[in-house]
């Protein structure tokens, strides 16, 4: 079964980015350039041509329909305002998805994060049928480990990286199908 173009959540709707939505990215992403830099890795890349943020857009829809990854843009139901970006990446050992995440810098602090990502897991395992998910993070990032522990997830490994020649610790934390599925019970 493919993944959902739409979740919704009490408070969020999760929807696969729409081919308009990249002005609205770009724009995000200008604004909150010093808040996210320090933790996602595509932000090295940042800042890209509104042509470009069109192109990283496309590949979005069109991995998306592949089957590759799944990328939602995270919007508050309520008034419709950008949220964030949520996903899961076909990267990683064969049957894990991997969960992303990242939040507009006026939007932390609101539990977005958590309850946007916990609507990934039954897409992940019940329609993907993923083996494991798996989040990766930095390990100075305190927010981020601490939405990885709300999903229930358990330290698995700490990878140490070079990446623009400065060391990178990245801890991988994992949530196997049938601890979820004993969860879930």
């Amino acid at each position: 079964m493919p993944a959902p173009t739409t979740i919704r959540t009490p408070r969020l709707e999760l929807a696969r980015w729409r081919e308009h939505e990249f002005t609205e990215l770009r724009a995000v992403l200008d604004l909150c350039d010093a808040h996210l830099r320090p933790w996602i890795p595509f932000m090295r890349d940042e800042p890209r041509s509104l042509d470009d943020t069109r192109a990283r857009v496309a590949q979005f829809i069109a991995s998306f329909d592949e089957g590759q990854h799944f990328r939602y843009v995270v919007r508050d139901r309520g008034t419709g305002a950008f949220v964030g970006e949520v996903m899961l990446l076909t990267r990683g050992a064969p049957g894990t998805l991997e969960i992303g995440y990242w939040l507009h810098q006026d939007q932390c602090g609101r539990g977005y994060a958590k309850e946007a990502t916990a609507a990934l897991l039954p897409v992940a395992f019940e329609d993907l049928g993923a083996a494991r998910v798996a989040v990766v993070c930095d390990e100075h990032n305190a927010p981020s480990i601490a939405v990885a522990h709300s999903l229930g997830v358990t330290f698995d490994e700490l990878r140490e990286l070079v990446e623009d020649g400065a060391p990178v610790r990245l801890m991988t934390f994992v949530l196997p199908r049938e601890v979820w599925l004993e969860r879930r019970a």
